[in-house]
């Protein structure tokens, strides 16, 4: 007997069958239905001037502290302690007008995020921008990511420090520059060039001065105020995450499973769950004529929660044959 990701009590697999159908077919479906949920075009209004919105950010999960966790996931550590519990990170592409995450990519602590995250380059649609935070700062990821398609943009916060050279001025404070990438990059990655080209943005939000770096080349076509105004969007993909920590999870301070196999089988149970729910809700919004982001995510999984739990056995399999 388990719960299961809504919080109701299910009488579902005992672990024995848990264990023999392992964490690899939930994967499998997780990726085939949020590949199926964003195929379609998005509405015009949930476009950064024609190109569909995302982000990209990571998630920790504590974990059952035995040894097979341990081993597998390891802890964050700093110079005055290890964390008491393991941990394992979930790095995710997720659409930000619809909260529906495209693809993740699950590892243990010693895999840093900007590693785990190129597993997702694969899953980024053309025409697109993805929305990124300054760990994400790397010559050979961002290139690799704009060039593994047609129009696949990126939009990122600059590092303070960040080394320039400025090639063209195309108003004040935006430019387009050289950037320089680093010797161990380049021992890495003998293909790189010693420099590399994007967007330099300055301006001041709230009275504090900011950057941002982009591959968006063409100021006419995407102004640099609208770029700036559009980045907000990156904490989407953190309420998302908040939701599905408190919304699915009840603020659970651990995940349930005690072997790396269930572990993973729990979460892309997890994150199949909500995509679930977030489908269910984008179809809501289309019919209510409103922005998925208005409806209340909370709301809406007690509600479903509750139409499982009420409805009779013929009704579920009605509507899941319809």
């Amino acid at each position: 007997r388990f719960r299961n990701v809504t919080g109701v009590q299910t009488c579902a697999l005992p672990i024995c069958a848990r264990q023999r159908l392992g964490a690899a077919p939930l994967a499998w479906l997780f990726e085939q239905l949020g590949h199926h949920w964003t195929q379609a075009a998005p509405a015009p209004e949930a476009c950064f001037h024609g190109l569909r919105p995302l982000a990209v950010d990571g998630v920790v999960w504590a974990t059952p502290d035995t040894p097979s966790n341990r081993a597998a996931y390891g802890s964050t550590a700093n110079q005055y302690r290890t964390a008491p519990w393991p941990q394992v990170r979930a790095t995710c592409l997720m659409d930000t007008h619809t909260h529906i995450i495209r693809a993740a990519s699950l590892s243990g602590m010693a895999l840093g995020e900007l590693t785990s995250a190129r597993e997702l380059i694969k899953h980024v649609p053309d025409q697109s921008l993805t929305l990124f935070d300054r760990l994400y700062y790397a010559a050979s990821f961002l290139l690799d990511w704009q060039q593994a398609g047609h129009e696949r943009h990126w939009l990122m916060r600059a590092k303070p420090n960040l080394r320039y050279e400025i090639i063209t001025t195309f108003a004040a404070g935006d430019w387009w520059v050289r950037l320089p990438v680093s010797p161990q990059a380049r021992a890495q990655r003998p293909d790189l060039a010693a420099t590399w080209e994007a967007r330099l943005i300055e301006c001041r939000v709230g009275g504090q001065l900011q950057r941002y770096l982009t591959s968006l080349p063409d100021p006419r076509r995407y102004p640099a105020r609208e770029i700036v105004a559009h980045y907000v969007q990156r904490w989407e993909i953190e309420l998302g995450f908040r939701e599905i920590k408190q919304g699915l999870l009840h603020k659970a301070p651990l995940l349930r499973s005690k072997q790396p196999e269930l572990v993973g089988q729990e979460l892309w149970g997890t994150l199949l769950a909500y995509n679930l729910i977030r489908e269910e809700m984008r179809q809501m919004a289309s019919e209510l004529n409103v922005e998925p982001r208005q409806l209340s995510f909370q709301w809406l999984t007690l509600a479903i929660t509750m139409a499982l739990t009420s409805w009779s056995l013929e009704n579920k399999i009605g509507r899941a044959h319809v």
